[in-house]
């Protein structure tokens, strides 16, 4: 079967893998189409590897399917993307569980790492926010934002996923895995 989709910024059949994903009544066939991308732009003949890591259910509601998956080089930690049903992305509770626990995770994974930067993505669907921890300052952006004790605050605002991955957010996918692969190559892992 031909993969039929409109043109854009990825090849064909992971357009229309993400399509495909888009218009099934599942959520979890995003889950396969973000693995595909990984897959893409980090060969398995490099040095990358993308393992699939699904948070224990402790952490979580037995309901609420997250998968991680993490880029790593010689057991070291360089990438995450966390991915979650688009459906959760209307939902201030949801986007305020991703926010933190990517959070979590960034620092959890600090510990291993030897290049300057961690980057990780949160996605909703084809929805993506980029996080950035910085080893030496110790700095997380997104910002978090302090909840309020007498007010409700939107802690993980809708805004943060402003791009999408098959249009604009394919470009500063690249620019985040091109940083991310220049500072790889400078250590000796």
């Amino acid at each position: 079967m031909q993969p039929t989709t409109a043109p854009g910024p990825w090849p064909e059949i992971l357009m229309h893998s993400f399509f495909v994903a888009a218009v099934a009544t599942s959520d979890k066939p995003h889950y396969g189409s973000w693995n595909r991308l990984l897959n893409t732009v980090f060969p398995v003949d490099t040095m990358f590897e993308v393992v699939s890591q699904v948070p224990p259910v402790a952490l979580r509601e037995a309901v609420d399917f997250v998968v991680l998956l993490l880029i790593y080089v010689e057991a070291t930690p360089v990438f995450v993307v966390q991915i979650r049903p688009p459906t959760d992305f209307r939902l201030f509770s949801k986007r305020q569980e991703a926010d933190e626990q990517l959070r979590r995770r960034l620092v959890d994974l600090a510990l291993d790492l030897q290049i300057p930067v961690l980057h990780g993505i949160s996605a909703f669907g084809t929805r993506i926010a980029f996080y950035k921890y910085d080893l030496g300052t110790r700095r997380m952006e997104l910002r978090r934002i302090a909840c309020d004790p007498e007010l409700v605050a939107d802690i993980a605002p809708r805004e943060w996923w402003a791009f999408d991955i098959v249009e604009e957010g394919a470009r500063k996918f690249r620019a985040v895995v091109e940083e991310m692969k220049e500072m790889c190559g400078k250590v000796s892992f």
